[in-house]
């Protein structure tokens, strides 16, 4: 087999199996460059796993192939891991494909994204290529093979230099501004995921007014899509496999019995064929938007919980960004 052209990278953490599980997918289709970003233990006792991490995933790179390592000594944290990672990234390459250590990618994936990249390449709408497909299997009207869509899928992706490092905006800089504010909440139809998103992103400018480690990338890419009128693309079948549902996830949830967990986690992929059939028009798909909406909305029970945490929380005065429990435990200590 030929080698692939386009980079690969993959964020790294302390799952070593797991990760090269991942690794020796990749290897199936011999990248000519790697990328691997790897960050920091979080105390003394997560040292040693950090380093078997990286020193399992290199030891299952056995292609000739160049690797760039950006392995950090300290815990830089999910966003500046991924978020900060792939800037390092695209700061030595036009366009690349991104993984997590959970995303077991199917080999279609990596052509689906090649192709992908360079028919959209000079087209400034379109945002980013995900490989996920939450449904798993979900057939367009018009036969193509991907879709148009507004949604936020953080699982195996791919960019461009160009067009991530002009739009991504980490700190949500456009948020402060209340009439771009106004214009994305008309851009949602579903008037659930907006608040749901709405909270996350609110989430995001308390922490950086506040001076707190940012924990999350995917949402401030899921906000700049929408303040900046992009698309991104997901394909007909789900080609990632989210395999991280266990005790080491940071935020992926580590119980399948978790129903949000179940509904992201473990979805099994299917190979696309190829030549792709490509949309006729640039247009988000109606059918695939509802549909996955109803999956990355919580469950009922779950915004429940979370409205009667936040009436708790305005009779104590604790802002809702904070947490309840810590808060009524520094209460108590008083």
């Amino acid at each position: 087999m030929e080698q692939f052209n386009i980079p690969v990278a993959l964020f790294l953490f302390k799952r070593g199996e797991k990760s090269a599980v991942i690794i020796d997918q990749i290897a199936k289709i011999k990248p000519k460059k790697i990328y691997l970003i790897g960050d920091g233990a979080r105390n003394k006792d997560e040292e040693l796993a950090v380093h078997s991490c990286r020193a399992m995933v290199e030891e299952h790179i056995t292609w000739n192939c160049e690797i760039q390592r950006n392995y950090s000594n300290e815990n830089r944290g999910v966003y500046d891991n991924i978020a900060n990672g792939a800037k390092w990234v695209f700061e030595r390459e036009p366009y690349a494909i991104f993984l997590e250590d959970d995303n077991f990618p199917a080999l279609s994936f990596f052509r689906y994204c090649e192709e992908l990249l360079y028919k959209y390449e000079n087209d400034a709408r379109v945002l980013w290529i995900c490989g996920t497909n939450y449904m798993q299997k979900y057939e367009p009207e018009d036969g193509s093979d991907y879709v148009f869509t507004k949604l936020m899928l953080p699982c195996g992706w791919a960019s461009w230099r160009s067009k991530f490092c002009r739009f991504y905006d980490g700190e949500m800089s456009l948020f402060r501004d209340s009439t771009i504010r106004s214009k994305v909440r008309k851009e949602y139809t579903n008037s659930l995921l907006y608040k749901q998103d709405l909270t996350a992103w609110e989430q995001v400018i308390y922490e950086v007014d506040n001076n707190k480690r940012i924990f999350s990338w995917d949402y401030q890419m899921a906000f700049c899509i929408r303040a900046n009128n992009l698309f991104g693309i997901a394909p007909k079948y789900n080609l990632i496999k989210n395999i991280g549902a266990d005790m080491e996830s940071i935020h992926g949830g580590n119980t399948m019995d978790k129903e949000m967990t179940s509904r992201f986690c473990e979805v099994p992929i299917i190979e696309l064929e190829f030549p792709l059939k490509h949309p006729k028009a640039l247009m988000i798909d109606e059918g695939f938007e509802r549909k996955t909406e109803s999956i990355i909305i919580a469950p009922f029970k779950d915004r429940l919980k979370n409205t009667l945490i936040n009436i708790i929380k305005a009779m104590l005065h604790i802002k809702k960004q904070e947490s309840l429990s810590q808060k009524i435990h520094e209460m108590l200590k008083i």
